[in-house]
């Protein structure tokens, strides 16, 4: 990173030592070869004023996409920032937030080309999935991350494969896509097909019904199969009881049940109802899995055999779920 750049860093965005070397790094990796050249103050100060008026961004929002992108600081506002977030917002219908959210989520968006990069993965996309205008912005706003992608090397063969190994029909391909965006850009050999492999022998699916399963709850597919699916029904069973063959059952009447997070609802609900003394059990896995923190908890105050005053249970309410096991323990010694 040239001198310019990181001493603007740490005077205009307050800039530690640690963030300026984390983005040099980043950038060495992602462009080793190209060397960025040192920028004029008074020009990369109008660029930030620019882009910060032009999208409405706070003070830390404009730092998070110059870190993201340093060399933003080096375009011309007027002949390179103004023209594709113009042409980007005019394509896809965007109002002004929407273009804020869109720049947020994919900062590097504005080191691309409209007319060499965007459109055309825009315009194939569009077309291999019979997208709707609507449809094509919805999974921008989803998905903002293939757009920095070429559509023939990075989307077209994992298309194909999915397509292929579930027999999806053109509409169903496209179900699945506006379903779970996260498909475009996705590396079928590493992240998809590991997924479909683990559900399939896990749930002793047939190849009609996996298809089935994931035309009903895409958002499987998206799952790791190390890190998420596979620990999840594990939990599953042994939490609740369930024998192999009651968990395949569950499963597939509600395949949602395996993308709910085990982490952050499985395991911090489960450890509140043992807290306070109610039994965990097949009968209450959809409780669990399914119901709004409001709803659960509601249905647990029900439940609980704890004697909790009304101010206790309102104090043990706003806490964050991760955290009422232990309070409530605590309180309890």
């Amino acid at each position: 990173m040239p001198p310019g750049v990181a001493t603007f860093l740490r005077t205009r965005f307050a800039c530690t030592d640690d963030e300026v070397l984390r983005e040099e790094l980043r950038e060495r990796k992602l462009v080793p070869d190209q060397i960025h050249p040192d920028i004029d103050p008074a020009r990369a100060g109008n660029v930030c004023d620019s882009l910060q008026s032009r999208l409405t961004l706070s003070e830390p929002e404009l730092k998070k996409v110059v870190l993201k992108l340093p060399s933003v600081l080096g375009y011309s506002f007027e002949a390179n920032i103004e023209p594709l977030l113009a042409r980007l917002q005019s394509r896809l219908q965007l109002s002004d937030l929407e273009l804020q959210k869109l720049v947020l989520r994919r900062p590097t968006l504005l080191g691309l080309s409209f007319e060499a990069n965007i459109e055309p993965t825009l315009a194939a996309v569009q077309s291999r999935l019979s997208l709707s205008e609507p449809e094509l912005k919805k999974v921008v706003l989803a998905r903002a991350y293939f757009l920095g992608l070429s559509y023939e090397a990075d989307m077209e063969s994992s298309l194909a494969a999915l397509q292929s190994r579930l027999s999806l029909s053109d509409p169903e391909l496209k179900s699945v896509v506006l379903k779970l965006p996260l498909v475009l850009g996705s590396r079928y050999e590493a992240n998809i097909e590991p997924s479909l492999a683990v559900l399939q022998s896990l749930l002793s699916l047939d190849e009609p019904e996996l298809k089935k399963f994931v035309l009903k709850e895409p958002a499987l597919i998206g799952l790791s199969s190390e890190d998420n699916v596979a620990p999840t029904l594990a939990f599953i069973q042994t939490a609740f009881s369930l024998s192999a063959d009651e968990l395949r059952e569950r499963v597939r009447v509600k395949p949602r049940l395996v993308s709910c997070s085990l982490d952050q609802r499985y395991r911090p609900r489960v450890a509140l109802m043992s807290a306070l003394g109610v039994v965990v059990a097949r009968e209450t896995l959809h409780t669990v899995a399914m119901h709004t923190d409001v709803k659960f908890m509601a249905w647990l105050r029900n439940k609980q055999e704890q004697s909790l005053t009304d101010e206790d249970w309102k104090a043990l309410c706003s806490l964050p779920l991760l955290e009422r096991a232990d309070s409530l323990h605590n309180r309890l010694k």
